[in-house]
């Protein structure tokens, strides 16, 4: 018993939406609480349109092992995508929640191989920059109280290419926004990272602002913070190891 609490103890204190998550509301739209992870899923597209999460240091523990295979979200209220969208596409199913972050439970990675947390994503980000970026948000993550933590797709256009044959959404480009929260400190981070067959530059090449995401998804981020404290944010500056962002929003 004492040994899973321990295990639970990560979960327990998880507080995916205490600066904000974006709205969900639209008529395709379903809000879905995974647990470990908050998602907003789009029935049209049949992706999720974001994911959030917070990740402390101690989510940071590798304890269980990674699944093999993605599965249907069978939870949702529509139809989701399909393992067969994907065979023979072109495409990988990529985490929006990554596996690695929540490899300290079993259960919790499991729930990072549901279809409604993946995107179609082509190889080369997908092994390359995007997982390089995953790894800087655990580094800072490591470092932080917590991190706040805000992922998913972007579309350059209204009638984006698609796969499978239920037709699954594939995004021009995938995004992250990070609230990082170091005792009385805070800082706002972001990138975009083109989904493309071929990336060039350095993983700082890809930080943008909070607000050229918010521009491009239509998203408020973290808006449960105060005005006051937004602006100063929007006046400050943010470091990883790696990957220098630059100003906040």
């Amino acid at each position: 018993m004492f040994a899973l609490l321990v295990l639970l103890t990560p979960f327990l204190a998880a507080q995916q939406n205490r600066y904000g998550n974006p709205a969900c509301s639209g008529p395709d739209q379903e809000l879905a609480d995974r647990s470990f992870f908050v998602l907003c899923h789009s029935a049209s597209r049949k992706v999720p349109l974001w994911v959030a999460y917070e990740l402390k240091p101690e989510h940071l523990a590798r304890l269980a092992a990674r699944p093999k295979h993605f599965r249907r979200d069978a939870s949702l209220s529509h139809s989701g995508a399909l393992d067969s969208d994907y065979k023979g596409s072109g495409f990988v199913r990529g985490h929006m929640a990554p596996a690695e972050d929540f490899a300290w439970s079993e259960q919790a990675i499991r729930t990072t191989f549901l279809l409604s947390n993946a995107v179609p994503q082509r190889h080369n980000p997908n092994s390359g920059r995007w997982s390089q970026l995953e790894a800087a948000v655990r580094r800072l993550a490591a470092a932080s109280d917590a991190v706040y933590v805000i992922t998913g797709p972007i579309f350059n256009s209204h009638e984006p290419e698609v796969i499978g044959p239920g037709r699954v959404a594939v995004p021009s480009h995938t995004f992250k926004v990070i609230l990082a929260v170091q005792g009385d400190q805070k800082r706002m981070y972001a990138a975009i990272i083109p989904n493309d067959v071929v990336l060039s530059g350095p993983l700082n090449s890809f930080a943008v602002t909070v607000a050229e995401v918010q521009r491009l998804t239509g998203f408020d981020f973290f808006d449960a913070l105060e005005d006051e404290e937004e602006r100063e944010l929007e006046s400050s500056h943010g470091g990883l190891t790696a990957f220098p962002y630059q100003a906040c929003r």
